[in-house]
C-alpha cells in the first residue's frame, strides 16, 4: 500500500478510536452526581464498569475470529456504530437499569474494535514501522480516555452530566463515512518480508484461521507471558476510573482542579506511549531481547511513582509532576507489548490473538474497576488505588521473564512465513 494511503488509514483509525474510547471515561468526572441521582454506590458502578469492559472483550473474540474471514473494514465500522449509538442515547436514560444497559452496549462496541485495528496494522506496516504505528493507535485508546474525562469534567461540572455523552458520540458519524469511502480493504500478509512481493504481484495469502488454531496460540510462550501480564497490568489502569473522585475527595481538589490533574496524568500517558514506541523501536533495532527488558524496567518505575501520587501528601505542583512521570513510565509498555505480539504471530492469527489479548486486558481492567469499587467501600479510595497500583510489580517481573523467550518466538514466526511464501510460489507456478 502506498505511504499516503497508509497514513490516511492510520489517521482515520486513530481519530475514530479517540472518539470511541472517550465514551468509557465520560461519566468519571461526574460520577458522584450520577450516583446520587440514581441512588447507587461505588461498588454498583464498579460492577457495571467491570461488565462494560469484560462483555466487550467477550464479543471481541467473535470479531477477532471473523477478522480473518470477513471484511475488516466493514467489521470496524460496525463496531464503532455499536458503541456510539448507545452512548448518545445514554443522555436520555430515565433510570439506572436503562443507564446500565446502554453503558454495556457501548462497551461491546469498544471491545469489538480492538482486535480489528491491530490486525489491520500488522498487514499494513512492516516490522520497522510497527513500533511507532502501534504507539499511535495505543495513544488513541489512552487519548480517548483523556478526552472523555476532560469532556465530562468541563461540560459536566455545571451539573449537567447528560450532555457529555452526546458530545462524546457524535464526531464518529462523519468519520465513519470518511473511513468507508477513503480506506481500501487491507490485504493479508502485505507487509511481511517473506510474502510482501508475492501479495503485491497479485497472489493471495492462502492461510485462514481455524477454531483449532486458538489452542496453538497459547503454545507461543511470548503470547502466554504477555497475556498473563496484561491481566495484572490493566488492574491499575482500571482502578484509575476512580482517580478524579479520589483527587476531589481525598486530595481536596475541586472537580475542575481534579480534572486538570487528571488531564496532566493523561498527557503523561500520551507522551509516554509515543516516547515508549520510539525508544522501544530503537532498543529493538539494537537487539530484540532488550525490548521486554526495557518494558519491565519502565513498568517498575511507573509503579513506584504511582504509589507516590496516591500515598504521599503532596502539594499541587508535586502532584502534577509526579502524576505526569508515573503515567509517562507506566504507559511505555503498551505499544511495545502490541509490537511483540505482532512479531510472533502469523497474519491469520493476529485478529484472534488480539481478541484474546483484549479479553485478558479487559478482565484486568474490569476486575480492577470492580475490586477498586469494593475496596473503596471497605477501606477508602486511597487504599483501593494503592493496592491496585501494586499489581505492576508482578507485571514487571513477567516482562523480565520474557527476555529470553521473545527472540526465539520471533524467529519461529519468520520461518513459518518463509514456508508459506514457498507454498504461494509453488501455487503460482502450477
Amino acid at each position: 500500500m502506498e505511504t499516503s494511503k497508509k497514513l490516511v488509514l492510520l489517521v482515520l483509525m486513530a481519530l475514530m478510536l479517540v472518539v470511541l474510547n472517550s465514551d468509557g471515561q465520560v461519566m468519571a468526572p461526574t460520577l458522584a452526581i450520577i450516583e446520587k441521582e440514581f441512588g447507587v454506590t461505588d461498588a454498583t458502578v464498579g460492577v457495571m464498569m467491570g461488565l462494560f469492559t469484560v462483555l466487550g472483550a467477550v464479543v471481541s473474540l467473535l470479531w477477532g475470529y471473523f477478522a480473518d474471514k470477513a471484511s475488516r473494514k466493514l467489521l470496524f465500522i460496525l463496531s464503532v456504530l455499536i458503541g456510539e449509538i448507545p452512548c448518545a442515547l445514554t443522555a436520555l436514560a430515565p433510570s439506572w437499569p436503562v443507564f446500565f444497559v446502554l453503558r454495556i452496549l457501548t462497551g461491546i462496541g469498544m471491545g469489538a474494535a480492538f482486535p480489528l485495528v491491530f490486525s489491520i496494522l500488522g498487514d499494513i506496516f512492516d516490522e520497522r514501522e510497527r513500533p511507532w504505528a502501534s504507539a499511535i493507535l495505543t495513544v488513541s485508546f489512552g487519548l480517548g480516555n483523556i478526552v472523555g474525562g476532560v469532556l465530562g469534567g468541563y461540560v459536566g461540572s455545571s451539573g449537567n452530566w447528560r450532555l457529555p455523552f452526546v458530545l462524546a458520540a457524535l464526531p464518529n458519524i462523519p468519520l465513519v463515512a470518511l473511513f468507508w469511502f477513503l480506506v481500501p480493504e487491507p490485504k493479508a500478509a502485505a507487509s511481511e518480508e517473506a510474502t510482501r512481493a508475492l501479495v503485491e504481484a497479485g497472489l493471495v495469502y492462502p492461510k485462514r484461521i481455524r477454531l483449532s488454531d486458538y489452542t496453538g496460540l497459547f503454545s507461543i510462550k511470548t503470547n502466554l507471558n504477555l497475556l498473563i501480564q496484561g491481566i495484572a497490568g490493566t488492574i491499575p489502569w482500571g482502578s484509575f476510573f476512580f482517580l478524579q473522585k479520589f483527587l476531589n475527595l481525598n486530595k481536596g481538589l475541586s472537580i475542575t482542579d481534579a480534572t486538570n490533574v487528571y488531564l496532566v496524568f493523561g498527557l503523561g500517558m500520551v507522551v509516554g506511549t509515543i516516547v515508549g514506541g520510539i525508544w522501544g523501536g530503537a532498543v529493538f533495532r539494537k537487539k530484540d531481547a532488550l525490548l521486554p527488558f526495557f518494558c519491565g524496567i519502565t513498568t517498575f518505575a511507573g509503579c513506584a511513582l504511582t504509589l507516590g501520587v496516591v500515598l504521599l501528601p503532596l502539594p499541587l505542583w508535586a502532584l502534577i509532576l509526579m502524576g505526569f512521570s508515573a503515567a509517562f513510565f507506566a504507559a511505555m509498555t503498551g505499544p511495545n507489548m502490541r509490537t511483540m505480539l505482532l512479531d510472533v504471530n502469523v497474519p491469520e492469527h493476529r485478529g484472534a490473538v488480539f481478541s484474546i489479548f483484549n479479553l485478558t486486558d479487559s478482565l484486568g481492567t474490569g476486575f480492577g474497576r470492580m475490586v477498586a469499587g469494593f475496596i473503596s467501600d471497605l477501606l477508602g479510595l486511597m487504599a483501593s488505588l494503592a493496592i491496585s497500583a501494586s499489581f505492576w510489580v508482578f507485571c514487571g517481573a513477567v516482562l523480565l521473564g520474557t527476555v529470553s523467550i521473545f527472540p526465539r518466538d520471533r524467529a519461529s514466526c519468520k520461518k513459518t512465513l518463509e514456508r508459506v511464501a514457498e507454498e504461494m510460489k509453488a501455487q503460482a507456478r502450477s
